[in-house]
């Protein structure tokens, strides 16, 4: 903050000097204070980071207007007539035109860093803690299937009666969260305008709901909060920040945080700035500020306190796979490019809760020129660390969420339902999209698990693992008909112990068992009827089998069967 001041004051300063050769008036030094006090006003309204990007322009604004001053009240200015032959003329002397030199160089500067900054690329690229992966870690049992974020925010603004004075407020930006170890979305209630922050000074709470539970309301917690986004002058949470670390900018809007005892934390990523404006992620900061006292401490991301979930905002994840996406300037080398979709719920990506309590976005990529809808791998992005694993293997080649939207939102034309929060995982061995289907009003309305490679290939329910269950049957039953028909399926045998089982799945109406062994991703689908031994199959069992599948297949038909465990 200091630091910008003083390139604004010093160049407005010396400008003043060179101009009036150093001879200023007492008019100048009253022109010189109002030029501090605007310097003042542009620090503490703009909050500009100290990089030549930031402060060029309004150097090269400041030394003009001074410019332009002097040679107005330029009091060693005359003007001359000369008379030659019989002929008039007239010109100024005295006035110096040098410090004009100054702006233009600040202009050249501004144009030097906007060419640098579309060229200069590589630097950003490298500073992106990333990691490449072929086997995709997303499965159906790592991953909880989290509710839309927009079905939360809906549900919060049908709640938004239960807030005292509600005309007075809006809700604030939704984010995902851990409190206690269990996964829940975060609102807070932001002041609507001025008026409003003038009125009351404090925020009186925030809303809650579970990611998990589609069966959960919006609680709404009371909880004064003095400093928040919306507040003014020195309340503002992004003020507050800037004054304790103004070298880095902020990225994404300030996060909402409850630790473990209940109390409110705003919580904001910084990122580092090169001279031409460029985001470096090698190096990210986060702010942790108290929306009661407003006390402000800067973290490393390695430093940051166990209960801090979101150190990195949903925007910075997107600046990252962006970044990711695009190691060459204007597309140079197309065959390397590829970008996000950003169909995510919060700018872009969408927020996945791990079973370890962390916290991940993901997105997925597709190519940077072309509408083939095919994706080419996802990342997902640590919410603490910001170290980005991109992954591909056997998710490279399917529909990309795009695609995955489109077909989702052609499973219910006539209800104009349409999908929200793609996410692929691997269920049993299967590149699968999951989407959540939404009404109009943002009404969370069912899932959607749909075969990446397949776009036929679909399971629906009302919670997650009724629509697994009929994707399952989905699985087994294109798998049973390629098997029937393809002269290219083989019998193969295995054995091992059963890790999972339904007796009592359904497939075209017809009861069937479906079985799962323990490290094996095949899905193994047997008629009954021909063996009612397998309706008693468990968990744990030791089975002897031989079935029959289509190469690269992940579900296969059981011919034969003999459980060791049942005597």
């Amino acid at each position: 903050m200091i630091t910008s001041f003083l390139v604004l004051e010093i160049t407005a300063i010396a400008t003043f000097l060179w101009a009036k050769k150093l001879k200023l008036s007492k008019l100048d030094w009253l022109a010189v204070g109002i030029v501090t006090i605007i310097n003042v006003i542009f620090i503490y309204w703009w909050m500009p980071v100290p990089t030549l990007s930031q402060l060029v322009i309004p150097v090269a604004l400041e030394t003009t207007l001074v410019s332009i001053w002097a040679v107005i009240t330029g009091t060693s200015s005359v003007l001359v007539e000369r008379v030659v032959n019989g002929k008039r003329s007239f010109s100024l002397q005295g006035i110096n035109f040098w410090p004009f030199v100054i702006p233009f160089i600040a202009i050249g500067i501004s144009v030097s860093a906007g060419v640098s900054k579309a060229l200069t690329v590589r630097p950003m690229y490298h500073s992106v803690q990333a990691k490449h992966h072929k086997e995709a870690p997303l499965t159906k049992d790592d991953q909880p299937i989290a509710l839309s974020a927009q079905a939360a925010e809906n549900m919060m603004k049908k709640a938004f009666s239960q807030v005292p004075d509600s005309s007075m407020y809006e809700l604030g930006d939704l984010s995902a969260q851990y409190i206690k170890g269990k996964p829940y979305y975060v609102a807070p209630v932001e002041f609507n305008g001025f008026v409003s922050w003038f009125m009351n000074r404090e925020l009186p709470g925030y809303f809650v709901t579970s990611a998990t539970d589609i069966n959960d309301t919006a609680h709404f917690v009371k909880k004064d909060m003095a400093y928040s986004e919306t507040s003014w002058f020195s309340h503002s949470i992004a003020r507050k920040i800037y004054m304790a670390n103004p070298r880095y900018q902020q990225v994404g809007e300030p996060i909402l945080e409850v630790d473990n005892n209940g109390k409110t934390y705003w919580v904001q990523t910084l990122l580092r700035v090169r001279w031409a404006g460029q985001l470096l992620f090698d190096n990210i900061h986060v702010s942790i500020t108290s929306a009661d006292t407003g006390k402000t401490k800067v973290y490393k991301t390695s430093d940051l306190p166990k209960w801090v979930d979101v150190g990195v905002s949903p925007e910075a994840a997107t600046l990252m796979n962006r970044t990711y996406g695009n190691p060459y300037a204007f597309n140079f080398r197309h065959k390397n490019q590829i970008k996000p979709t950003e169909n995510g719920s919060e700018s872009g990506v969408t927020p996945m809760f791990n079973v370890n309590g962390s916290l991940s976005y993901f997105d997925d990529f597709t190519t940077v020129h072309s509408n083939a809808d095919s994706d080419k791998g996802y990342s997902l992005v640590d919410t603490r660390t910001g170290q980005l694993r991109f992954y591909t293997g056997k998710n490279v080649g399917i529909m990309d969420s795009e695609g995955a939207m489109k077909v989702a939102k052609q499973l219910h034309p006539q209800n104009k339902w349409h999908g929200s929060n793609p996410v692929i995982m691997n269920v049993d061995g299967t590149p699968t999209w999951v989407i959540s289907m939404m009404d109009n009003n943002e009404r969370f309305r069912e899932y959607a698990y749909i075969k990446g490679a397949d776009q036929n290939i679909i399971g629906e329910g009302a919670n997650a693992s009724d629509a697994l269950a009929a994707y399952r049957n989905a699985l087994a039953g294109s798998a049973q008909t390629a098997a029937a028909s393809d002269a290219k399926a083989k019998v193969k045998k295995a054995s091992g112990k059963v890790e999972r089982v339904n007796t009592n799945a359904t497939l075209d109406n017809k009861q069937v068992v479906v079985f799962k062994l323990v490290d094996d991703d095949i899905l193994y689908t047997l008629d009954p009827s021909q063996k009612q031994t397998a309706l008693l199959m468990q968990t744990g069992d030791q089975v002897n089998l031989k079935a029959k599948s289509v190469k690269g297949a992940t579900v296969a038909n059981v011919v034969s069967l003999k459980n060791e465990s049942l005597k």
